[in-house]
């Protein structure tokens, strides 16, 4: 039987599989907060301008973009990854950066003020931000990193709500 979750420890019982992915996700989540965050704070650093993290359609919080729209993009690929799990590497990235761009785009357009029309830098971004979510679902389990539970659960629930407490103003 294939194990979706945790490819590298066929013996972990089905509610730790579980579990892990739930962290893993939770963690990549704290990682794309942060490095929204740190982007937004770079950028109003650099210019003294307040960053609009959504380009023409207003500014979004970066918690929205990284667990509102990055984690669903994250979690309809890994549910269509293990529909097909014939699918080579190149598939699946591919997979990962269709569903990135695709719910980045539609969620975006619905977020967008009247008449702002596509914004296809949503799309764009998106697709790199569920890179990250890719790269942790698949260096995660492996064995040098499985000791590291501790850092997942820092970047998934310290460093969210730390940045949260000092906010992005």
């Amino acid at each position: 039987m294939r194990h979706p979750w945790n490819e590298y420890n066929p013996k972990m019982p089905w509610r730790m599989e579980l579990g892990c992915y739930a962290l893993n996700k939770l963690a990549c989540g704290g990682l794309v907060f942060g490095l929204i965050w740190a982007y937004c704070y770079i950028a109003e650093a650099m210019t003294g301008i307040p960053v609009a993290i959504a380009g023409n359609s207003g500014e979004l919080a970066a918690q929205l973009w990284a667990y509102g729209f990055a984690l669903p993009a994250a979690l309809a690929a890994d549910a269509l990854h293990d529909l097909l799990p014939w699918l080579r590497k190149p598939e699946r990235l591919t997979l990962y950066l269709a569903a990135g761009f695709s719910i980045f785009l539609l969620l975006g357009s619905f977020i967008s003020p009247e008449g702002a029309g596509i914004s296809w830098s949503n799309g764009i971004a998106g697709t790199v931000i569920t890179l990250l979510y890719y790269q942790g679902r698949h260096y995660a389990g492996r064995p040098r990193l499985s000791r590291g539970f501790g850092v997942q659960i820092i970047l998934a629930f310290l460093l969210p709500l730390l940045l949260w407490s000092i906010g992005l103003q």
